[in-house]
């Protein structure tokens, strides 16, 4: 919960308890980036408005200027140990660009495909609160429905797909990727979704909104199978298989209904029993996954500390400007570019952050609430572990759903007592209430 001190002259958003609620430009900006698929795929992908170059930069700095003011009104968010760990990998990445100034387009966007999205992080306390968390859960469970409903209708009109999504011993109706482009980024971003609609339709209690998330997190799922990534399938598995270890066995349910079908599904079937060939691991050695790992190792054994230097390998910003490749293994990819310092405080800052979210689903008391973290915890770390296989956090959609949601949920821990749901009649109740 935030805390007061605010002087009494301040406007009432600012001193009071709701947040960006009251400000009207605080919250149309924070709806878009809670819609940021469907706005930036309109405003940059189809060139609807000039804004779509800079406006995710413009809800930035409406961020800071907000944050600015609450900060000065004396509003403290809840310090959280994993910005200790962010701060000094944005320090060490910062070092690294001074360091690579030679090649200054190079440093300067390999810093900030790194570090960008972590800012919002940091600014969203300031402005949004407990009381905000549901409904911008619920705009982004929205998003994530819409996203997967278009998956589905691309799957059954079979939408052309270039050959090189689909290896050529294969035959798969089609590879569905939605407004995102890509059926890997699309898997993971419905590994991050379903779950947390999963979990919103356990706590609902409106039966409108329930069975609705319900249908949205059918379709994701539904979305996730015929995006064909096996990478996202087994990182959502593994998620279910280690929160059921960890947290609630009965999650292993989830883990025994994606088992059967992907055993009864013949093109997943396939798809899976494809990576387990022997196959399979002999082609990656040799010119696939497994090679550009290799190859990683090999680019930082150069620098084993420092790496080769942001912005150099196995990304976006190599292959744009240097016609580098994808190492297809977004830790790689740092060790390659920041050494072992930098991938060490890297995977720092993420096991913390997942494992402050994780102390949400094991706060006593909590209800059906627990089910929205529990739902949260999995699409989150499916996304951590997902990235041992993609660039998962070089893809701006997936890097704002994964800090927003982990932010969300940590805000709304916060407070648990000032939320209130809905019962059945759509009276207002705290939660717990008869």
């Amino acid at each position: 919960m935030l805390t007061t001190g605010q002087a009494p002259a301040t406007p009432a958003w600012v001193r009071g308890r709701t947040g960006i609620s009251q400000s009207r430009v605080g919250r149309i900006c924070l709806y878009a980036w809670m819609c940021f698929p469907w706005v930036d795929f309109a405003l940059r992908e189809k060139g609807i408005h000039p804004l779509g170059v800079i406006w995710d930069k413009v809800v930035l700095l409406v961020l800071v200027i907000l944050a600015g003011m609450r900060y000065l009104a004396g509003v403290r968010p809840v310090p959280r140990t994993w910005y200790r760990y962010a701060g000094w990998f944005l320090l060490y990445g910062l070092g690294l660009m001074f360091a690579g100034l030679a090649q200054p387009l190079l440093s300067v966007q390999g810093y900030r495909i790194d570090v960008y999205y972590i800012l919002y992080a940091f600014l969203l306390p300031f402005v949004v609160v407990a009381e905000d968390v549901p409904q911008l859960l619920h705009l982004g469970a929205f998003t994530a429905s819409l996203v997967a409903l278009h998956g589905v209708v691309q799957y059954l009109l079979a939408v052309p797909i270039p050959s090189g999504w689909v290896d050529v011993h294969e035959h798969v109706r089609t590879r569905v990727f939605s407004i995102l482009q890509s059926p890997n980024e699309l898997g993971s971003y419905m590994a991050l979704s379903a779950p947390l609609l999963a979990g919103l339709a356990v706590y609902e209690r409106d039966k409108r909104r329930r069975w609705l998330y319900s249908i949205g997190a059918v379709l994701c799922v539904a979305t996730l199978l015929f995006t064909f990534t096996r990478g996202a399938w087994v990182a959502l598995a593994g998620a279910v298989a280690l929160l059921g270890l960890l947290v609630e066995r009965r999650l292993w349910l989830g883990v025994v209904v994606l088992a059967v079908v992907a055993y009864f599904l013949p093109p997943i079937h396939h798809r899976i029993a494809d990576l387990l060939s022997p196959v399979y691991w002999i082609q990656s050695a040799s010119s696939g996954r497994v090679y550009r790992w290799i190859l990683a190792y090999d680019q930082m054994a150069t620098n084993p500390l420092f790496g080769v230097g942001l912005g150099r390998f196995g990304g976006a910003v190599s292959s744009l400007y240097r016609g580098g490749i994808y190492s297809d293994n977004y830790y790689a990819k740092t060790l390659a570019e920041t050494g072992l310092v930098g991938l060490t405080l890297f995977l720092a800052m993420h096991l913390q952050l997942l494992r402050e979210v994780l102390r949400c689903v094991r706060q006593p008391g909590l209800g059906r609430r627990r089910w929205v973290y529990l739902g949260g915890m999995t699409g989150l770390l499916a996304v951590f572990l997902h990235n041992t296989m993609e660039n998962v956090f070089e893809f701006a959609p997936m890097a704002v759903a994964y800090f927003t949601y982990a932010t969300l949920l940590l805000i709304w821990r916060d407070d648990p007592s000032s939320v209130l749901v809905s019962d059945q009649d759509g009276v207002p109740q705290k939660e717990g209430e008869p």
